[in-house]
């Protein structure tokens, strides 16, 4: 075998944060909501290895045997080919009794690097049990690395064993080890679940429901409360006369799709969009990041951090010139504010922190919500409904996490003409509308996953969540721009209409899971763009897509060039 110069071969590590919904509104000064953790973790986290292509021309199953220290399930694969490798690809998940539990086939692959398929339903393994993962080529050509396994690999839960290897024509279990304890690079995506607080039970985090101090902080003035949000408000200031950040979790992430093996063993950039000029006769701007852009409305006092990309194309889709706080509102400073009474009004208010909702009908807008590192922007509590924001803007600082936009534990949520940037993730809700929105430019922490618009569960019977007439832009290459989930349970009644969507590691996530078969899912009459990724998304435009489902329509849906985008992408 000859040793190739070291290749940096990449792996990564991730997380997704949804917030578990508990069935009652949580006290004055309660514990912090506690977050349902998703971890979602692969093998090869930035190993520089000495890399040997072989090319045998013979049919070859290539693995890696492993276990995990938790019980979770396996998402899907990966495997790194060299450039000299040809033909299809077909990838199994087998137990340690040679049970085929998952195939799948690669689409798409690129010429060399990691290729990566999911498999149709996450698979649930067994906390110290052994699986293999391996995929099948019958040309033969593959990447090994010998000595890898002189030790275990460890990474998180995981820990890989051998790499193994079994001369087929067609894919069957490998289970032969080469004597120098080679590694063929094949990888596994493990997601495991977690509880979360955020802060120690005998420190109130900011987000949670409050009550003005008696007293005004040392060194600080007594908030005041405007007129408009009348009784049942108060401001939540600290020590400083600001609010306080909330501890998140935090969690090593290298993700694989912004670097790419080169044969020097330098990484080389690979993330970065290429602007695409419009096929249409009339110019708009690209979507691509432009740092020079400033905000289309006049700043008040509070920095705001610029938008990195240049409005959506005409058309209708909203961008930065249509939504937030219109031009010309007078809007009056506050720090973070809890409403705890009905039908409460916020109109015109600067608020310096968050906005928690502990009460029905409740209305916010004209408003400015420059969030403070934490959990989230705004957020309606579990136990109340009828939130509506509207004509508003919430952003992070672009330093320190603000982990949620709008965060819906509740009932309804009205969101209507909102500009949501900066941030982890845009809106998480599970009921409700959303329209005439622009939700873009997500930042990424370490351990995140970045979605746009998410739902992690069906809404409740007789409910329905529409996602209708936005621009959802997922500048990243993880995970979405809309993300249906089944984290808590299986989607279903859930319409995306007429939106503009772009970016992400899959643009959308159709709502498959393995809690059951999503149903009444519409998909309907919406644009993908390629301005983000050359195929919509990192990946491609859409994921998790229960074509079979009761209900479930995909119609209607193109490329900006009027291309269909078929069913399931």
């Amino acid at each position: 075998m000859t040793l190739l110069a070291g290749a940096a071969v990449l792996g990564a590590t991730v997380t997704v944060v949804v917030v578990n919904r508990e069935t009652t509104a949580p006290p004055v000064a309660a514990a912090p909501v506690a977050a349902e953790v998703t971890l979602e973790t692969s093998l090869w986290k930035s190993r520089k290895v000495k890399a040997a292509v072989q090319d045998e021309h013979t049919p070859l199953e290539l693995g890696t045997r492993f276990k995990a220290a938790r019980d979770g399930e396996v998402a899907g694969m990966r495997f790194y080919k060299p450039a000299a490798e040809r033909g299809t690809h077909r990838g199994s998940l087998w137990s340690s009794d040679r049970k085929l539990l998952a195939k799948v086939s690669f689409t798409a692959e690129t010429k060399s690097g990691w290729q990566q398929a999911m498999f149709d339903r996450p698979v649930p393994i067994v906390a110290g049990r052994v699986y293999t993962v391996s995929y099948h080529t019958t040309n033969g050509g593959y990447v090994a690395s010998p000595g890898v396994f002189d030790e275990p690999v460890v990474s998180g839960p995981l820990t890989a064993q051998a790499g193994v290897f079994a001369p087929s024509a067609k894919a069957a279990f490998p289970s032969r080890v080469h004597h120098r304890r080679v590694s063929y690079w094949v990888d596994v995506i493990f997601r495991h679940r977690e509880r979360h607080y955020p802060r120690p039970s005998d420190s109130p985090a900011p987000g949670d429901p409050s009550v003005s101090p008696t007293s005004s902080p040392e060194g600080s003035a007594s908030p005041t409360v405007s007129e408009t949000p009348t009784g049942g408000v108060t401001t939540t200031p600290t020590a400083d006369g600001s609010p306080s950040p909330s501890s998140s979790p935090t969690r090593s992430h290298t993700s694989d799709a912004s670097e790419s093996p080169t044969a020097s063993g330098t990484p080389k950039p690979s993330g970065s969009p290429t602007p695409k000029a419009s096929p249409s006769a009339t110019p708009r701007p690209s979507l691509s990041p432009d740092p020079t852009r400033q905000p289309t409305r006049e700043p008040s006092a509070t920095p705001k951090p610029t938008q990195t990309t240049t409005p959506p194309p005409a058309g209708g889709f909203p961008g930065a010139g249509d939504t937030g706080v219109p031009s010309g509102v007078s809007l009056k400073d506050s720090k973070s504010i809890t409403v705890t009474k009905d039908g409460t009004v916020i109109d015109g208010m600067e608020v310096k922190g968050e906005i928690n909702v502990e009460a029905d009908d409740v209305t916010i807008r004209n408003t400015r919500v420059a969030a403070a590192p934490g959990d989230w922007g705004i957020i309606q509590r579990n136990g109340h409904s009828g939130l509506t924001v509207e004509d508003t803007e919430v952003f992070g600082d672009g330093k320190q996490r603000t982990q949620f936009g709008i965060l819906n534990q509740g009932g309804d949520l009205t969101v209507r003409r909102v500009d949501i940037h900066t941030i982890s993730n845009g809106i998480l809700t599970e009921q409700g509308l959303i329209e005439d929105s622009y939700i873009h430019d997500p930042k990424y922490y370490s351990g995140d996953h970045t979605d746009m618009i998410m739902c992690t569960s069906g809404p409740p019977s007789g409910a329905k969540l529409v996602i209708r007439g936005n621009t959802v832009v997922n500048t990243l290459e993880q995970t979405g721009a809309v993300a249906l989930f089944q984290d808590f349970g299986v989607v279903r009644n859930v319409t995306v209409e007429g939106n503009f969507l772009a970016g992400g590691g899959y643009t959308v996530y159709g709502g498959a899971g393995s809690k059951g078969t999503s149903s009444n899912i519409k998909v309907v009459g919406n644009v993908f763009s390629k301005d983000v990724w050359a195929k919509g998304g990192y990946n491609g435009p859409v994921a998790y897509w229960d074509k079979d489902g009761s209900g479930n329509e995909w119609k209607n849906n193109v490329w900006e060039d009027g291309k269909t985008v078929p069913e399931g992408g």
